[in-house]
């Protein structure tokens, strides 16, 4: 107990000091404000285009519909891949500067340093997504007052999908064990495969991957909550296993 609570405070002090918790937290607060920004904004943006172009079109209203796929869209494109870039190098700097020597040769056991590292990411990571997501929420509600069924349900998705990728991070960086590669094979080797296994249709709702193309399928109701039960079971199965695989090849691996 008292290794993974020096762990913690380590990677506490590490995080602060390299700044990657106020890059997340400064990257999704943005991501929590401008999403409702945009959808309120953008008629007013199409019409002066329309209107430059000399196009006639009447814009349908804006709904608070529009503010949550901009949310998931930003956070797809935008807030996901720079979770990876931002914490793709939570281990794989202990290989470049040997820092864990000394604790390993003091008796520090190999499976807390990545059930620690695993820990202290997802818990970092739901924080700046939980206050991301609390912003649109407040926001969508304040500019247009209408509570949709599955938001909370939508949210976690893709929370789910978050802590997926950072298990991802953790096999990639004991494995290639720099941060490029690690970052590489996560953003692109886990989407390529994902997008091979998902041709045959059948078997794409059963992949992490379907977490993230569900949110606004929940919000319009066009699926529920039972439809993607499937998919969120797989993900956590697979969270799991990659986690005890990064574990097995870290304790394998030369420090």
């Amino acid at each position: 107990m008292n290794q993974v609570s020096a762990l913690f405070k380590k990677e506490i002090m590490e995080s602060v000091r390299n700044f990657k918790l106020f890059v997340l937290l400064a990257v999704f607060i943005i991501i929590g404000i401008i999403s409702p920004l945009t959808a309120l904004l953008m008629p007013d943006i199409m019409a002066m285009v329309m209107e430059d172009a000399g196009i006639s079109f009447d814009l349908p209203a804006v709904t608070g519909m529009d503010s949550y796929v901009q949310f998931f869209g930003n956070m797809n494109q935008l807030g996901l891949p720079i979770l990876v870039v931002v914490t793709g190098s939570i281990l794989t700097n202990e290989f470049t500067r040997n820092t864990l020597v000394n604790f390993l040769t003091k008796g520090l056991k190999r499976h807390n340093v990545i059930i620690v590292k695993f820990l202290y990411t997802a818990l970092m990571w739901t924080f700046v997504y939980v206050l991301s997501a609390v912003t649109a929420y407040l926001y969508t509600m304040y500019y247009w007052d209408n509570q949709l069924e599955n938001i909370w349900g939508a949210f976690a998705l893709t929370w789910l999908y978050g802590v997926f990728l950072i298990s991802v991070i953790m096999l990639a960086s004991a494995i290639f064990r720099t941060s490029f590669l690690g970052v590489l094979f996560t953003l692109l080797g886990v989407v390529i495969i994902m997008i091979i296994l998902s041709i045959h249709p059948a078997a794409a709702e059963y992949l992490p991957q379907s977490l993230i193309t569900s949110n606004v399928e929940l919000l319009t109701g066009e699926s529920g909550l039972s439809n993607v039960l499937p998919a969120v079971l797989i993900t956590v199965a697979a969270s799991v296993l990659i986690l005890l695989l990064s574990i097995m090849t870290f304790n394998k691996a030369t420090i």
